[in-house]
């Protein structure tokens, strides 16, 4: 049995309570995306209906509140703001009747599904519902998603500094890179990290940041830093020097750039049998 209301209620944007009893996994809104998407439903309507329940205002009024959709809302508002007469009749809306505990995973897996959800909000939504005593297996559940994928998740909620957070909104460091550096690193080291990548204006790896903290692992330098290198060893070489020579050589193998033959024929290698 459905617990959507199969017909579609016209409901005016303005009276949809966004934020009460559901609050949206997604905290972030892109001004330059909601304007888009406001073009778009402008110019083609309304693709898909959004989302609401009935419910209670704290003294005791019915309201309308929004459980999926509030970046077309958004979008819809923006528009009317410009052009009252657009929907004047209501935005096309489908109620659902099941509890507030199930509305919850509606909201999420609306937006985890996109799969352009900021890693920070939904890490920090799935804190939320284990803190509500949600195991990881009956989120992964909800949302698709294995227990490793939720775990992840948790680890970098609990252990990643907020510069960390930020720069990961703000594309210096991927979620898989910034997740081994939340856990491979306290935060004073986290922050350090983060700094440095600022001051250089360079993205940290997600090789970088799993080797974070152990001593005996050498991240490997990146492609600019090996050309570097290897234009200083063919210098080097260039000038009579054997060092450089065997440098040049052991660099263009490491990159492809010498056959195995090629390297073993240039030092007189010999194959023990």
């Amino acid at each position: 049995m459905s617990l959507f209301d199969t017909q579609t209620a016209m409901i005016m944007p303005e009276d949809i309570v966004v934020g009460r009893s559901i609050k949206n996994i997604r905290t972030v809104f892109q001004d330059e995306a909601i304007q888009q998407l406001a073009e778009s439903i402008r110019r083609d309507g309304l693709m898909q209906p959004l989302v609401v329940m009935e419910g209670e205002d704290d003294d005791g009024e019915s309201i309308t509140e929004l459980i999926a959709g509030e970046r077309r809302l958004r979008a819809i508002l923006m528009v009317r703001a410009q052009d009252p007469d657009f929907m004047k009749s209501g935005v096309p809306c489908i109620t659902y009747e099941g509890t507030l505990h199930e509305a919850k995973y509606i909201n999420a897996v609306e937006n985890v599904e996109r799969e352009n959800i900021d890693d920070v909000d939904l890490s920090t939504w799935i804190a939320g519902r284990i803190g509500e005593g949600v195991s990881q297996t009956e989120l992964g559940e909800r949302l698709h998603r294995s227990p490793s994928w939720v775990n992840f998740r948790m680890v970098f909620h609990a252990q990643a500094a907020d510069a960390v957070k930020q720069a990961v909104r703000d594309g210096l460091i991927s979620f898989s890179a910034a997740y081994h550096l939340a856990k491979n690193l306290n935060q004073e080291e986290q922050i350090k990290w983060i700094n440095k990548a600022r001051k250089l204006n360079e993205k940290i790896s997600v090789e970088a940041a799993a080797a974070a903290g152990d001593p005996d692992k050498v991240v490997r330098p990146n492609k600019k830093a090996r050309a570097r290198m290897l234009k200083r060893a063919d210098d080097l070489a260039d000038n009579g020097n054997d060092i450089g020579r065997g440098m040049s050589l052991a660099l263009r193998w490491v990159e492809g750039y010498l056959e195995d033959e090629e390297m073993q024929d240039m030092v007189g290698f010999e194959e023990t049998k």
